[in-house]
C-alpha cells in the first residue's frame, strides 16, 4: 500500500515574518570583555588546580617508589622521568599564578608622597604583583620540595653509577631540571612577596 500526502506549501507574508532575536549594534562591548575575563580566569584556576593535582600524584608515586631498593640504573631513569613530570606541573601552576595576578591586580595607586617620591627615582615602576595566598605559597613550598627529593635521588643513583654509563647522564639531567623547578619556585614566590620601601 501506498501513501501519499498533498503538500501544500504556504508562505506568510512578508510583513508577518519575524525575523531571529538580534541585539542592537549599539550593545556594550565591555560585557563581552567581562565574559572573556571569567573565561579566562576560569581556565587559569583549572590549570592551577590541574598542576595541583599532577603534583600530589607524583608525590604519592615516590612515597611508593622509595619503598623499593632499586639498581642504580633504573632509580637514575626514573628520577629524570619524575623530574620531567614535575617541571611540567611547575610550569602550569606558575603560568596560571601569574595569569591569575594579572587578571586581579590593579596597579598600585595607594602610595605616600615620598613613597612616590622614592619610585620617581626608581628605575622601575612599581605595579602590584602577584599576591599568594596561604594555599599557593604551600603549594610552591611542596614544589620546591619534591624537587629536592627528586635530586636526592637522583645524586643518589648518579653517584652509584659509572659516569660513561648512559644513566650517569639521565641523573645529571634529572637534578638539573629538579634545580630548575626550585628557581622557577623560588622566582614566583619572591614575586608575590611585598616589596619593601626602606627609609
Amino acid at each position: 500500500m501506498i501513501v501519499g500526502a498533498t503538500n501544500a506549501i504556504t508562505k506568510a507574508p512578508l510583513t508577518e515574518r519575524t525575523a531571529p532575536a538580534s541585539r542592537p549594534a549599539g550593545d556594550d562591548p565591555s560585557d563581552a570583555l567581562n565574559r572573556l575575563g571569567n573565561l579566562t580566569e576560569s581556565a587559569a584556576h583549572s590549570r592551577k588546580a590541574f598542576a595541583e593535582e599532577r603534583l600530589k600524584q607524583l608525590r604519592e608515586q615516590m612515597s611508593k617508589l622509595m619503598l623499593f631498593d632499586l639498581a642504580p640504573r633504573a632509580l637514575a631513569g626514573q628520577s629524570a622521568q619524575f623530574a620531567r613530570e614535575l617541571r611540567a606541573a611547575a610550569e602550569d601552576f606558575s603560568a596560571a599564578f601569574e595569569a591569575l595576578a594579572g587578571i586581579r591586580q590593579p596597579e598600585t595607586t595607594s602610595l605616600s608622597l615620598a613613597q612616590q617620591a622614592y619610585l620617581d627615582l626608581d628605575d622601575e615602576p612599581l605595579t602590584a604583583g602577584p599576591t599568594a595566598n596561604a594555599a599557593d605559597i604551600e603549594t610552591m613550598a611542596s614544589f620546591a620540595s619534591t624537587a629536592q627529593q627528586i635530586d636526592s635521588m637522583a645524586e643518589r643513583a648518579g653517584g652509584r653509577l659509572d659516569p660513561r654509563d648512559g644513566a650517569s647522564a639521565l641523573a645529571a639531567d634529572a637534578r638539573k631540571t629538579a634545580a630548575g623547578v626550585v628557581n622557577l619556585m623560588t622566582r614566583i614566590s619572591n614575586a608575590a612577596a611585598p616589596r619593601s620601601f626602606y627609609w
